[in-house]
This record gives structure tokens, sequence and C-alpha cells, in this order.
């Protein structure tokens, strides 16, 4: 009989030992892989003040579940990278940066004039820019640059023309870049980086998503960056409810825009959105699902300013 309790014991302690590796190795082989992490949006320098929102937005009818999506890895960044160096017109040879993991294709004649293709091989992002056009800013005169329109047109018609265009981004707007200030009676607008910003299954997406095509002197393109991940879809999730949502904006855990003079503030709007995170695909494999209130700050000397605060949709 005690023999037999030994070898019972014995046969216990392996069927507890084959249980925990067995709830191991679905921990790293499911569990960890195919689990949503939590976002991790940054908040802005400046100090959110302590004041008591209003509040006219409706919480009602809000969304109660939303799909969460992918991020796709390139699948051959090598063969990649040297497509888009045909685009650009580029014949120097593919090198490896280590230190950024990306592929890089360097092509000119000294380091003032020559021409860069990055890109990023755990996310596909990539940059190309003819860095000659970056290194006269201060007795740089440009003579003939395009309207804002022309410049949306001109961005636009490339990328189409390219290959490289992304239906999803739809919305479009026009920045400078320039150099000298109002106040010195110097200031000149150099180059116009023309931006197009996404949308998701009829959502805006916040954080680094987006195109920009730099446009300079007689409608030249100086610049395109490719600032996203390609996503699929994953699966549909539950969402935190609104008004729990609004807690964290309440309890300043929220990333907020406000003023931080702000003396009061109402919130006239609550909107579903998406986040993409700055990161790797390691680091954040989706493209997940947000809440943004949207409302007015009154500051200190009267003025009304505008402002967002955003709150992961998902726990």
């Amino acid at each position: 009989m005690k023999i037999n309790g030994i070898k019972i014991g014995n046969m216990l302690k392996v069927f507890f030992v084959i249980l925990i590796i067995a709830f191991i190795a679905g921990y790293f082989l499911y569990i960890r892989p195919n689990r949503i992490p939590p976002l991790n949006i940054p908040k802005p320098g400046n100090e959110i003040p302590e004041i008591d929102y209003k509040v006219t937005a409706k919480f009602d009818n809000l969304p109660t579940e939303a799909m969460v999506y992918r991020f796709k890895k390139p699948k051959d960044p090598e063969a990649e990278i040297k497509s888009l160096a045909k685009i650009f017109g580029l014949n120097g040879e593919v090198q490896y940066y280590q230190a950024a993991n990306e592929y890089f294709i360097k092509e000119g004649v000294d380091d003032r004039d020559y021409r860069l293709l990055r890109y990023q091989i755990n996310t596909g992002r990539w940059v190309y820019t003819d860095m000659k056009e970056y290194m006269h800013n201060y007795d740089y005169k440009p003579q003939n640059l395009p309207s804002d329109e022309e410049a949306k047109k001109i961005a636009l018609d490339f990328l189409k023309k390219n290959g490289i265009y992304d239906k999803r981004f739809i919305y479009c707007g026009v920045a400078y870049e320039s150099s000298g200030s109002a106040l010195t009676n110097d200031y000149k607008v150099l180059r116009k980086d023309v931006n197009f910003f996404p949308v998701v299954d009829g959502k805006d997406v916040y954080g680094v998503s987006k195109i920009i095509v730099t446009v300079g002197d007689n409608g030249k393109i100086v610049e395109v960056t490719k600032w996203y991940k390609e996503i699929e879809e994953y699966k549909k999730v539950k969402l935190v409810p609104v008004e729990k949502a609004f807690e964290k904006v309440k309890k300043e855990e929220a990333s907020n825009s406000i003023n931080p003079k702000a003396k009061s503030a109402t919130i006239k709007e609550v909107v579903l959105a998406y986040w993409e995170d700055a990161g790797t695909i390691e680091e954040q494999p989706y493209l997940q699902p947000v809440w943004v209130f949207v409302g007015e700050a009154v500051t200190e000397d009267g003025k009304v300013e505008k402002f967002d605060a955003i709150v992961p949709a998902i726990e």
C-alpha cells in the first residue's frame, strides 16, 4: 500500500509538472502573442489644469464594440526598398543600418548634395529626402512656390502615379517649412508639406499615421514620408463605457491638449477614433480604438480654445 501511495504521489507530481509546462507553452505560443496590450498614449508636457468639466455632449447611442486591426509586417523589406528606389531614380546600393534596423540607399557626391531613402524593416515606414534642398535654408529664396491647392494636386498626382497612395488617407492639409520671422521682416516660406491623414472604418486615426509629400520650388518633390503601418482586421472587442472613460479625463489620466491656463471647459462631442502607436509592431501589434472628448476651454484672459482629450477605449 505504501509503494502504491508513493507511485500515485510521483504520478501526481509528474502530472502537475506537465500541466505547468502546458500552461507556460500556451501562454507564450497563443495567449501572449494574441493578447491586446494597453495603449501608451503620450501626455502633453504642459500641466493639465484642475477644473470641473461641463458636458453638453450626449453619451448615449455610442458604439459598444469596435474592430481592432492588426499591423502587418513587411514581407520582403529589401525588395520593397529596391522598388521604391526605382520610383525616385536611385541607383545606389542597398545598405543596412543596424542601430535603427533599417535599410537605406544613399546617392550623391558629398555630405550636402545627396539623396537618401530609408526603410524601417520592422514597420514598413520609409522616408525619401533630397538633402541638397535642405542645406541652404539661410540663402535659399524660392522663386516659384506653388499655391496650397497646387501643392495638394502635385502631391496627390505623384502618389497615385507611382502606386504609393493609400485610399484610406482622405484628409489633406498643408503646413509650411519656413525661416526667419515676421518680427524681423525676413520670414519666408521655403517648402510646403502636404499632409494626408487616414480614416479607418469611417473613424479618424490619431497618433503618427500620415503620408507627407514636401513640395519645393517649381513644384519639385523634395521629400516623401510614408509614416504608417499596413493593417488587417483582427477581431471585434467590447469598449469601455464612455462614462468610465470620462472619469479618466476628470482625474487627469487622459492625453489632454487643454491649455494649462484654462479656467473652465465644456465637453461638446465624444467620438470613437483609432490610435496608431509610434513604436514597432513588436511593441504595439494593434491599431486600437480610443475615445476622443472634444471640447472648448476658456482661458484666464477670456480666450476660447478648442481641445481634445484621448482615452484608450479598451480596458
